[in-house]
This record gives structure tokens, sequence and C-alpha cells, in this order.
């Protein structure tokens, strides 16, 4: 079985080349990786060319188009049976590779999701000057759990579940080129929304048969101050780079064949994966279709406006896009008060086991792929499953001790 993991880029080499680096660590033979670069104007065609691995493919644009049109392109390249996708700042834990490899030999899924970890790149514009690591171990070595995907997705509409990676994502999980094929039966292409990686993880569930959900990391997601999404979702007192970067964005998404699913002034995923549930919903079969319940999802994107900065909370678009969503919806005329940003409880409020500079050596906190490093060596062997919950939670508890062990080892080394 070939595991293809795609990588869509555009003008950044100074991170793409750390991502390469982890991704080519794996001795596994049977995977390709697949680069996409968007028509980048930097140094990205010379750092590809420098690479021998013959793993490495890579292939330009040769024109400037969307992400979402360079992520279909990208995935055009593949051969693998499994694919995955992450991005340029984002890295391939090796042990992790064994261990997705495992649960495909074993356990024959359509997809296969896992609890991935963050790292901050250095951002001195913002005071950091070195990136951060952020995990817990009991996000390492856990049971393997069997995820109901029809379940998953009536949740969504009834606005159960508002958080995208609560999904089936392709972003920063593996699909099997079963469940890609049937969802492009159904328009000819795949990837069939502006945000990717939220269309694609509602529409995965409808035809998915079978997900496993693995409590062991298999990437690490990279957040650096070029991305999308720090452009997209930040407060107007951004750099001139990133402003450009969010222009560029939506520009290009605006001239894509496949209309946004919402206006992109909105900055609210919340907003975002209502919108791309509505737009899945609507595209099956009567049969397969759940009603949605719009007034939950007018809620959740209510409140994840108002976690916003001030200057980013566009109330009368938010309102048009609810009519557009439900006819039936009256105006209400939302506004700001005087209240500060409603701060919500998610993954990067929680506190983290192993925080730099108290725990993680500085040299290991550089770049992705010293990040990647760090964790083959904390972690040891590769994790396989076990089968009884039970048994993989005792496990659980003793690589834990197995990595506290490691992690101390590790910090009376020499740098």
């Amino acid at each position: 079985m070939k595991i293809s993991i795609v990588i869509p880029t555009r003008n950044r080499s100074q991170y793409l080349k750390y991502c390469l680096r982890s991704c080519l660590q794996t001795r596994d033979s049977d995977i390709e990786v697949i680069v996409s670069n968007n028509n980048s104007v930097d140094d990205t065609a010379c750092i590809l060319s420098s690479i021998t691995d013959p793993r490495l493919i890579w292939f330009d644009t040769e024109k400037d188009l969307s992400m979402r049109q360079n992520f279909e392109f990208a995935l055009s390249k593949t051969t693998g049976d499994y694919v995955l996708f992450i991005g340029d700042d984002d890295g391939i834990i090796p042990n992790g590779i064994v261990t997705l490899r495992h649960l495909i030999a074993t356990r024959h899924p359509d997809i296969i999701l896992w609890r991935h970890i963050t790292y901050l790149w250095p951002d001195p514009d913002a005071g950091m000057g070195e990136g951060l690591l952020k995990f817990r171990y009991r996000d390492f070595n856990g049971p393997a759990y069997q995820l109901d995907p029809t379940k998953i997705y009536a949740d969504f509409c009834s606005a159960k579940l508002t958080v995208y990676r609560d999904a089936a994502n392709i972003y920063h999980g593996c699909v099997s080129r079963d469940v890609i094929e049937k969802i492009k039966g159904n328009g000819g292409e795949y990837f069939l929304g502006q945000s990717p990686d939220i269309n694609t993880a509602i529409s995965n569930l409808t035809v998915s048969n079978s997900i496993i959900w693995v409590r062991n990391p298999i990437s690490i997601a990279g957040a650096s101050p070029k991305s999308n999404g720090t452009a997209m979702s930040g407060s107007k007192k951004i750099t001139t780079e990133q402003a450009k970067i969010s222009e560029n964005f939506t520009t290009l998404a605006l001239h894509d064949h496949i209309a946004p699913e919402l206006d992109l002034r909105i900055r609210s995923i919340a907003a975002a994966t209502y919108a791309n549930v509505k737009r899945v919903n609507d595209t099956l079969d009567i049969n397969q279709q759940q009603p949605i319940n719009h007034e939950a999802w007018r809620n959740a994107s209510i409140k994840d406006m108002q976690a916003l900065p001030f200057d980013l909370r566009t109330w009368s678009l938010l309102e048009k896009f609810f009519r557009q969503m439900d006819p039936g919806y009256e105006i209400k005329r939302l506004a700001d008060t005087d209240t500060p940003p409603i701060t919500t409880a998610g993954s990067n409020d929680r506190k983290s086991s192993v925080k730099k500079p108290n725990l993680v050596p500085a040299q290991y906190t550089k770049n992705v792929a010293a990040v990647v490093e760090f964790l083959q060596k904390v972690t040891g062997r590769p994790h396989l499953p076990k089968k009884s919950i039970s048994v993989a939670f005792a496990w659980q508890l003793l690589k834990s001790i197995c990595m506290r062990k490691a992690l101390k080892s590790i910090k009376k080394q020499p740098i």
C-alpha cells in the first residue's frame, strides 16, 4: 500500500525545506512526497531541485492558482492508495508513519485520524524569537477508536459538533483512494470549497464506512507567521506581508470557478464550517440529506465572531450570510458591544505538559525538522496500538514514564 504525503506550497521556502526534511526522515520506501509549487517567486524551485531522494516528486503549477485549485492540482499527481495532506510549515513524524501503516494493514479503514501536536514557529515580529512546542504526554501511545461517520455527519448537521477538526480530515488525516474517487464521482473534483480542509472534512463523512482515530501524533501542525490561517484570522494590525497573503488568497479564490462558500470577509471558522455543511448536504441525494439546525449553527457562528478582535466582527455580513443559509432568518441587526473578546476553551488554551524553554532544549525548537528529531528521541519505538482499550491505557501510562525518562536524558546531553 503506497501512502502519498501531499504538500501544497507557495512562497514559503524557509519553512518548506524543514517540512521536507521531516517527511523524508522515514525509512518507508513505499511513500511518495508530492509537492505542488503554486508559481512561487522565491527559491522554492531551487530547494526542491536540490533534493535527490526519489520519493520526492514535485510539480510547478506555472500560473497562480487559488488554494483550493492548488490542493486539487496536487491531488491529481498522487498515485498512493492512501493520501494525507499537510502544510509547508508542518511536519511528519517517522514513527507516526509506522503507526499509520500498521493501522492500514491491520484494520483497513477508509480514513485514519490522529491527535496531532502543535509547533509554533519563531516569530520575531511578535516578540517570539524561538519556537514553541506544545504537547501532552497523554497525547502519545494511546488507544485507537472506531468512529461512526454517519453519526458524526448527523452531529455536524445538528450542530452538536461544530469544530471541523472533529470531522474526517484529509489535512492532517489520511484518506483512502476509494473515498476520494467517490467524492470526485459527484462533480469531477475532490476539493469543492475555498476552505479545502473544512470542505473535505465534512464531505468525507458522507461516503466513508469506517474511521479510526488514534491518540498518537502522526503529523505536527506548524503555525508560522506566513500561514494563510494567520493572515486571514488575525487582527487588522498585521504585518504588510501578512496583509498581502490575505489579499492574494481572496483574489485567487474569487477567480476560481468554484465560488467561495461565504463572503471571505467573514473570518469565523464556525461560519465557514456551517457553510460547508450546507454545501455538502445540498449535494446529497434526498434520502441522504440530514436536517440542518440553522439556529444552533447561527449561535455557534455568533459566539465564534464574538471571540474575534473588534475590527474583524463583520456583523452585517454575517447576518446576510445567515439569510443565504436560511431564507426564513429575520435580520436582528447584530452589533458589537463594549465587552472584550470572548475567549473560548480550545486546544491552544490548554496548558502544555512540555513547554519551551523549561523542558524542551532550545536546539529542538528552531524548526519543525528539529522538533521531529526531538520527538523521535523522546518516544523511542513506534506506537502500535493495542486492540484492548484497557491494555492500551496501561501501555500508554508505561510509555509516558519512559518518555519522561528519555526527556531527562536528553536534557543532560551537551549541546
